[in-house]
């Protein structure tokens, strides 16, 4: 009787321990939410441990893409939680959760670069908008967080006509009510513990780092020979169209005298003067232009872009076809000319001064706000008067002084002396009145207060 008991309680026994793995292989695929009876003298974390593996096995309406992202099982779903990482260069730079880094910022509007995986959209919806906001492009209109990977398939460039789906090229065609309904999904579509719902990137994101005179001088340098080493392929001057009123000769007076003469890898070529600028090379990089390097195949000497806006230009599209032997155009390129300014996406802050000055487009400061090349001039235009006073010519000979920069940074006038004389006569007069004031004080406390009025009145002199 007693055998009959301890055979039953091992039988018993063993059916606790039988393990998922004698299941055969298709029937372990097809199993999820299964709960496996603990076997004898299992701990805490072996239990740990089995809800690890029963994780792995979970059900799912969706099936696997050549890419990694799980596709909606339905087409008429328009965002959803993708269950794996895109991959390519966004993956580890997009992870961390950082409005802050301009990189990463970078990074995710560089996805959306592509024409054929995302196409124009109106500027409150535009790529700008949704990289803030921790969105990255993962191809044919569709974008995904970076943090919780919710994915959203954008269908603001398709409209109903008689019943059929058409695509609508132009933004300024998409309905405003199609247009907000997105500029909320921008933040609601992120899970509710998203960090990137909570707060997107600042609007001084975009901002180019331009303030600083010797950085602005060495990647303006960096551009300038990443264009001079495709001479070959770079336009005509004549084929390119620059502002109203830009003057090329008066922007190269700013520069140093040694900006041509020593390269960006700092060895010096020879003795200052001797090298000519080119001067397509240098209104192209003034403009925020450089030379291209595709990321698998490398430096491409026919095409230049923006780093900021990620435009890629083919210079051949540019470049009259024939041109006679005293330099005139015969024959001209595909497009008629290179608009440096123009070339670059309108939220470029290369071109545009709101996106440039980081404010508000209703802010009062937007109205005088600079584009980035608008920064540039007046940089170099300040390092010139600090290191000479005026105008002076790269070969050293002085010339006619300057005035102060104008606020639109249009390059001066002249400053006439009756100005400068003026000027001389309120400083005599400020000091004379000075004096005046001296003699009323006589005891401690008026010597203190004459001093303080003094230091005033210098500060007053120097501005």
């Amino acid at each position: 009787m007693n055998a009959t008991k301890r055979k039953f309680n091992a039988l018993l026994n063993g059916i606790g321990n039988k393990s998922a793995t004698s299941l055969p292989p298709k029937d372990v695929n097809n199993v999820s939410n299964i709960t496996l009876p603990p076997a004898i003298g299992q701990t805490a974390a072996g239990d740990g441990d089995s809800l690890v593996k029963r994780r792995r096995v979970s059900p799912s309406t969706s099936t696997p893409a050549k890419d990694g992202l799980s596709k909606p099982a339905s087409s008429n779903m328009t965002h959803k939680k993708s269950s794996s990482l895109a991959s390519g260069t966004l993956e580890t730079e997009t992870l961390k959760y950082a409005p802050w880094d301009r990189a990463a910022f970078l990074a995710r509007l560089k996805s959306f670069s592509n024409i054929t995986d995302w196409t124009p959209k109106p500027a409150r919806v535009n790529e700008v908008e949704w990289a803030k906001r921790g969105w990255v492009c993962q191809k044919l209109e569709r974008v995904r967080c970076c943090l919780c990977n919710i994915e959203i398939l954008v269908k603001l460039n398709r409209k109903e006509v008689d019943g059929r789906e058409e695509p609508v090229y132009v933004a300024q065609n998409i309905e405003n009510a199609l247009v907000e309904k997105y500029v909320e999904l921008i933040i609601t579509s992120h899970e509710e513990d998203c960090l990137w719902r909570r707060r997107g990137c600042d609007d001084s994101i975009f901002k180019l780092p331009l303030n600083q005179t010797p950085s602005t001088l060495s990647t303006l340098r960096e551009r300038y020979d990443e264009l001079s080493s495709r001479v070959e392929t770079l336009p005509y001057e004549f084929n390119l169209r620059t502002p109203p009123g830009f003057d090329v000769d008066a922007a190269l007076q700013y520069l140093p005298e040694d900006f041509f003469d020593t390269p960006s890898n700092g060895l010096s070529t020879g003795k200052p003067g001797l090298r000519e600028p080119n001067r397509v090379a240098f209104q192209m990089a003034l403009f925020g232009w450089q030379g291209f390097t595709h990321h698998r195949l490398g430096p491409q000497l026919g095409s230049v872009s923006c780093q900021a806006c990620f435009r890629v230009l083919g210079l051949w599209l540019f470049k009259s076809k024939k041109i006679s032997e005293g330099g005139e155009e015969v024959e001209g390129g595909i497009m008629s000319r290179l608009d440096v300014v123009k070339e670059h996406r309108d939220y470029c802050p290369w071109r545009n001064s709101i996106s440039q000055s980081g404010l508000p487009p209703t802010a009062k400061e937007a109205n005088t706000a600079l584009a980035g090349w608008e920064v540039v001039l007046r940089v170099l235009k300040n390092n010139h008067y600090l290191r000479y006073g005026g105008a002076r010519s790269r070969d050293g000979t002085a010339k006619e002084s300057q005035g102060r920069e104008n606020i639109d940074g249009s390059f001066p006038a002249a400053v006439d002396e009756e100005d400068t004389k003026s000027r001389e006569d309120r400083d005599k007069e400020r000091w004379a009145r000075l004096r005046r004031v001296k003699s009323l004080f006589d005891n401690k406390t008026g010597k203190k207060l004459y001093k303080t009025a003094v230091n005033e009145a210098k500060g007053d002199a120097n501005t």
